[in-house]
């Protein structure tokens, strides 16, 4: 091979007068040479067209080094120096096919894209087939909200148990953050149960209505152990009796969490009433919105109140005689599709009425 001084001396005389066309053949005329026999090069070759490419990447047009990255992208013995300098480029047409593909970048190179350039280049990384948690760590620091999806969509990275966290933070109120997240077979049970309490109700429902029947089944488990354990939280805080002469006077929070006790202990007037004061109805309006929908009636007033299914499900059995395994699940299946927005319809319509058919029911649902 002709000596750096030399070659470059040539391509100076030869830039200094040649048009932008000619700068471009000469480039694309090097990186060829350069691929044709790239896993053959010593280190000292390699050496020489990386100054050489470095010194032309300086003097061309833009459509030029778009195509020089997208060429050295693939090579696992390309030119460092020029890899470093195109990877840097703000231009990510330029930069973001060698950010998203070369293996040649180092974590700590990487790391320092990510806290310097745009959310664009952080995207390119977040792409990477392989991310460690080091890098992981900045993109979820540091991405905005499109960068936390690709990165958490990308199976090749790895999570530190504070980054599993802050996309657990995030995905509360984001649904499609949610389904890639939950999607994910190393997130650690606390933090997926954590993700699971701390959601919205419209997180959840979208989580259970899109996920396989696997997932959907870890799902409803999860969030009867979280009501289960909430609820065991709060008889532990709260060790009143809840008889009916007592129960009634709590406030609204606290009387949520003795309905299931109440339907538990098997006092079906205790529930009647609880679910009208939470309901703010009249407990005749209740017995009748029960009598005109039947099981729907019940389900609506414990949507509408926001219970878990655990709670929903003992007040089904004690006021609704929902008791039969196929029943249950059936029952189970109509309260997941049941939104709260409609739930809450329905009992406003009821307080606005006198009184409601069942044909004023059954068109409200």
């Amino acid at each position: 091979m002709m000596s750096v001084p030399s070659l470059i001396d040539e391509l100076e005389r030869t830039l200094s007068a040649g048009s932008s066309v000619q700068r471009a053949d000469i480039l694309r005329r090097v990186s060829d040479l350069f691929l044709l026999n790239v896993e053959a090069y010593t280190e000292d070759h390699v050496a020489v067209f990386d100054d050489v490419m470095l010194h032309l990447i300086d003097k061309i047009e833009r459509s030029a080094l778009i195509r020089l990255s997208k060429q050295l992208a693939p090579a696992a013995n390309a030119p460092i120096r020029t890899v470093h300098s195109l990877a840097e480029h703000d231009d990510i047409e330029i930069s973001g096919p060698l950010i998203e593909r070369s293996k040649i970048l180092s974590d700590d190179f990487l790391i320092e894209l990510a806290k310097t350039k745009s959310q664009a280049h952080l995207a390119a990384i977040a792409g990477r087939e392989v991310l460690t948690e080091r890098v992981t760590e900045v993109l979820v620091d540091r991405g905005d909200d499109e960068v936390t999806l690709k990165v958490t969509g990308n199976h090749g990275a790895r999570f530190s148990r504070p980054s599993f966290m802050k996309v657990a933070e995030k995905a509360q109120s984001d649904g499609r953050l949610a389904e890639q997240f939950v999607a994910r077979s190393d997130i650690p049970p606390d933090v997926f149960q954590h993700l699971l309490r701390k959601a919205t109700e419209v997180v959840k429902n979208r989580l259970l209505k899109n996920a396989d029947s696997d997932m959907r089944v870890r799902i409803t488990k999860t969030l009867a152990d979280i009501a289960t354990e909430v609820a065991r939280e709060r008889a532990q805080v709260d060790k009143d009796s809840y008889s009916p002469g007592t129960v009634l006077h709590l406030d609204a929070d606290r009387l949520k969490s003795k309905v299931g006790e109440l339907a538990r202990a098997g006092k079906r007037t205790e529930t009647i009433e609880a679910l009208a004061a939470l309901s703010k109805l009249p407990v005749p309006t209740v017995k009748n919105l029960m009598r005109q929908g039947a099981t729907d009636g019940l389900l609506i007033l414990c949507k509408s109140i926001g219970l878990g299914w655990p709670d929903a499900k003992r007040v089904l059995a004690t006021v609704g005689n929902v008791s039969g395994e196929a029943e249950t699940k059936k029952a189970f299946e109509r309260y997941l599709a049941l939104t709260a927005d409609t739930a809450n319809r329905v009992v406003r319509f009821v307080k606005s009425c006198k009184a409601i058919s069942k044909a004023d029911f059954q068109r409200m649902l």
